[in-house]
């Protein structure tokens, strides 16, 4: 028997749908918008999330009717923009989460389980989308892509996060320099039509899933390491000295509290940005 080797960025993304589903009422694998007045707790998750695919939804041009979703999920929001009389296709790296894109699709969608910068299609699109998924593609291929497969007038819509210009990252990890994109983004045939700023609303995510991680996850990692110490002392010293860089790094970046909204408006800006394709 073949035991297929399974990214862990995969599992965790998978982990985070099954406790979304679970536990938060939400089928969708992004950051919550929380506009003044909408309390920040885990029972109103759901209604952030569902306020972020809203505004996203807002801000697609009219005519659009064909839009390829880059970085799919699960499928939720292509399923939503199916709803919505869009022609969907839908773009995914993970073999795992293209299996649940097609549960929950049921066939509506084409999927395409590939990179972007991969993806071989003859297909044109009004609109491509990057919902946050932008911050794990190469600007030097999928821009140049992005213009290839748009539709003359097509439109560029990602909604994502982005580093700022400070010395670190502290503990949150992740997304392109803000002002290499905006240089790279010049250097191709499109237009600003719309940059919102929308970091303050999308930052109080930080404090409920850290607030998770120290009192859901910080708990039961203690409570594995403590047995697997009682049962399997030897094994537990083995591991703990073999792995302790990464044991550390992980307990430096999840357990230490500083994955919170203040790091996260300090460290990044997240934006939603809307391109038009220039005439050739």
């Amino acid at each position: 028997m073949t035991i297929e080797r399974i990214d862990s960025r995969e599992v965790g993304l998978l982990i985070g749908l099954i406790l979304g589903k679970r536990l938060l009422k939400s089928d969708d694998l992004h950051y919550g918008y929380w506009p003044p007045g909408l309390k920040v707790e885990s029972a109103n998750w759901a209604q952030a999330q569902s306020n972020h695919s809203d505004l996203i939804v807002a801000n697609i041009p009219g005519g659009v009717k064909t839009i390829l979703d880059v970085g799919c999920g699960a499928g939720a929001f292509a399923k939503k923009l199916t709803e919505r009389g869009y022609q969907v296709e839908c773009v995914t790296p993970s073999r795992l989460l293209a299996q649940e894109a097609q549960k929950l699709l049921g066939g509506q969608c084409p999927i395409h389980v590939t990179k972007f910068e991969h993806l071989e299609t003859d297909s044109r699109y009004d609109l491509i989308l990057f919902s946050e998924s932008f911050q794990y593609v190469g600007m030097g291929k999928s821009l140049p892509k992005a213009v290839r497969l748009l539709n003359p007038g097509g439109h560029l819509l990602i909604c994502d996060f982005f580093k700022k210009d400070v010395e670190d990252d502290g503990a949150l990890g992740g997304g392109h320099r803000l002002e290499k994109f905006y240089r790279r983004i010049d250097e191709q045939p499109f237009e600003s039509v719309t940059d919102l700023d929308i970091t303050n609303e999308v930052a109080p995510t930080m404090d409920l899933v850290n607030d998770f991680l120290l009192q859901v996850g910080l708990p039961i990692r203690d409570l594995v390491f403590a047995f697997i110490a009682g049962r399997y002392p030897y094994l537990f010293r083995f591991l703990n000295w073999k792995y302790r860089e990464k044991l550390k790094q992980v307990d430096e970046k999840y357990f230490q509290g500083q994955r919170n909204a203040e790091a996260f408006i300090r460290h990044k800006s997240y934006r939603l940005m809307l391109y038009r394709l220039r005439p050739a």
